[in-house]
């Protein structure tokens, strides 16, 4: 079990007291402060930021989750709310007011801090949880060993593929651990009450793993989660071990499970037409994959993600987000496991079973599998430049294992076997870099590479199992953090939410609702109008809609003739098109967009209760025929329909 000493203790304290004064002091990674840039209103362009540069690519979070959650807190956080989608949208996306919340920490703050420190909360608590998280599964798997354990979880935190994703995979992360936690502590504690904690801890923390809602990520690192806690087990088999107080152990469990049931059985019944629309949508809708689709940069792009950024990557790589994920050792680990086996005749099932996992996600990523096995394991859940994400984290997890396997396993040396090896070592990271030169359409060229082989090529060499180099951990753990150290400065450090709340739009737009409470509003043009003007609590009809609003679309377009160009996950951009005869046509134009023109003087907007317009332009005389001019802010109008 884990030994609670004062270096653990020490740790956990500052981990809380960190997350603490970050979020009191209202510090998050997001790049609000673009908005001074896409919407410039005279402020300081620099408004809301501390340090580094706004990451313009993570339009997800200051375009779509940050309007939507303000949009929820000025609404005071209610169940169903158009702006964001049909339905009840907000309980699958954003604090609401929905028993749910209990299970969905990150969204604490909301009720219990003001607005900005909570907002501060979502991202804190995800990378506080994590760390901790981890570092606790891996004093178990590790069996104490305090340093290994705190690197792995800094390993995973500093990694491209949860920084470049502003620490989205986090929630999974610290949701998984913890729960391999809580299910060791139920199996093998001795302490009655331990048990009972850990009964209580493993059903809400399976609770809020499900409701992470996003099985891409969910799916294959449910895998290695079953992976490591089986092999724990294996590992740790002592029937006097886990019989003991048995009584409460299976009482324990089948209360963690009856709580589980009865908690997702009455969510379930309340989101169930909500996850129907989803299901049912033409995007993302009902995924059916079958893998094969290979990485979206390769394997082992991460050895030279020094030389990419946001805005500086292989063209064919898509984005720096898709192309982002963590380094392997696996190549190297998995003949070394074999090797030890074949000379010590002993198995670490951990090890083994997380390799297993590592193969089948690399055969599932490059070569894919039948239908019938990709239903069956549910992989075809997972799409996967997806799955790369979960297999990646596996791929830091095995590398830290072996690690303490071999820092606790004596294996007999041999100096021809090791001079082999450190050739096979050096000949796989020259494949890897001639793999990257080829794939990067001349983006890597070799005398880039040079010195990132030689470095790896030492690390690799630390893994062998046929030499015990003095020093290995610490030499293998600090040169990593080295590696992985500049990755911080990936996303920037801001404070607060001013460069939305005090744009010079908001506070108009809220002034305006604020005397109209129930008109509704719709932007014709730019989008990024509709994402700030979402955050202001209005009812919206452009914006991003998480699940169509069907009552509205219903008066769009009554006869559902253009169904199939609105039923997605969407950004809605409107447009004029006046022809005379009140025509409205919906045109799909990306996958995750569609635009609808129409007569902004519509006798279908008053039918909406629509009464005000932001036009992002100087509107035609037509366009306005049937309203009066509210205010100006540069570019942008704002009209409000006659009575």
């Amino acid at each position: 079990m884990i030994r609670v000493d004062s270096r653990l203790k020490w740790f956990l304290g500052v981990c809380i007291g960190l997350f603490v004064l970050f979020t009191l002091a209202k510090i998050h990674p997001i790049s609000l402060s673009v908005w001074n840039q896409l919407l410039p209103d005279g402020s300081d362009a620099k408004r809301g930021l501390i340090s580094g540069t706004p990451r313009t690519i993570r339009m997800d979070d200051y375009a779509v989750g940050t309007p939507w959650i303000l949009s929820q807190v000025n609404r005071d956080f209610p169940v169903e709310n158009e702006t964001i989608g049909g339905e009840k949208a907000p309980i699958l996306t954003v604090p609401t007011r929905h028993f749910s919340a209990l299970f969905r920490p990150e969204l604490w703050g909301f009720f219990l801090v003001n607005t900005e420190s909570a907002y501060a909360w979502v991202w804190n608590i995800r990378i506080c949880l994590a760390v901790i998280g981890v570092t606790l599964m891996l004093l178990l798997l590790t069996r104490n060993n305090f340093w290994l354990s705190v690197f792995g979880s800094f390993w995973l935190l500093l990694s491209s593929g949860t920084q470049s994703w502003t620490y989205i995979p986090a929630s999974m992360i610290a949701g998984a651990s913890l729960i391999f936690v809580a299910a060791v502590y139920l199996l093998f504690s001795q302490n009655r009450l331990r048990i009972i904690v850990a009964a209580i801890a493993l059903a809400w923390l399976l609770m809020y793993y499900a409701l992470i809602l996003y099985p891409p990520y969910e799916v294959p690192m449910g895998y290695v989660l079953v992976a490591l806690l089986l092999g724990y087990i294996i590992n740790q088999y002592d029937p006097k071990r886990l019989l003991n107080q048995w009584p409460v152990k299976l009482v324990g469990g089948v209360l963690a499970l009856a709580v589980l049931g009865s908690s997702f059985y009455l969510y379930y019944q309340d989101v169930k037409p909500t996850l129907d629309a989803i299901m049912n949508t033409v995007y993302p809708g009902r995924r059916s994959e079958l893998g094969g689709t290979g990485f979206i940069a390769n394997w082992f792009s991460e050895y030279f993600s020094w030389a990419v950024q946001d805005t500086k990557f292989p063209k064919n790589w898509l984005n720096h987000c898709e192309l982002s994920h963590y380094i392997t050792f696996a190549p190297i680990i998995i003949p070394g496991m074999i090797a030890a086996f074949v000379i010590t005749r002993k198995i670490d099932w951990a090890l083994l079973l997380l390799g297993l996992f590592v193969i089948v996600g690399y055969l599932w990523i490059e070569v894919g599998f039948p239908e019938w096995l990709a239903k069956a394991t549910l992989f075809s859940m997972s799409p996967t430049r997806r799955t790369q994400i979960p297999f990646g984290i596996a791929n830091v997890l095995l590398t830290v294992l072996y690690l303490h396997y071999l820092g606790t396993h004596t294996v007999r040396t041999r100096s021809l076997y090791t001079a082999l090896s450190i050739a096979g070592v050096l000949a796989f990271m020259i494949f890897a870099a001639q793999l990257n030169i080829n794939d990067s359409d001349g983006f890597f060229k070799w005398h880039q590479l040079f010195l990132p082989v030689l470095f790896f090529t030492g690390l690799g060499t630390l893994l062998l199992v046929t030499w015990q180099p003095p020093y290995r951990n610490l030499i293998f753990c600090g040169a990593m953090v080295v590696f992985l150290l500049p990755n911080f400065k990936l996303n920037p450090v801001s404070k607060g939410l001013a460069p939305i709340t005090q744009h010079a739009l908001y506070r108009a737009v809220q002034d305006i609702h604020q005397r109209e409470p129930q008109a509704k509003w719709v932007v014709y043009g730019s989008q990024y109008v509709s994402y700030l003007v979402t955050a202001t609590g209005v009812d919206l009809l452009s914006g991003v809609k998480y699940i169509p609003p069907r009552k509205i679309l219903k008066v769009l377009d009554p006869q559902m003739k253009r169904d199939s160009a609105y039923n997605r996950y969407a950004h809605t951009v409107y447009n004029s098109y006046i022809d005379g005869r009140d025509t409205v046509i919906i045109q799909n134009t990306f996958e995750d967009g569609y635009q609808v023109l129409m007569d902004p003087c519509s006798p279908k907007f008053k039918q909406l209760n629509v009464k005000y317009i932001v036009f992002d332009r100087q509107p035609q005389a037509a366009e306005i025929r049937c309203m009066k001019p509210v205010t100006t802010l540069g570019s942008l109008q704002i009209y409000r329909i006659n009575d």
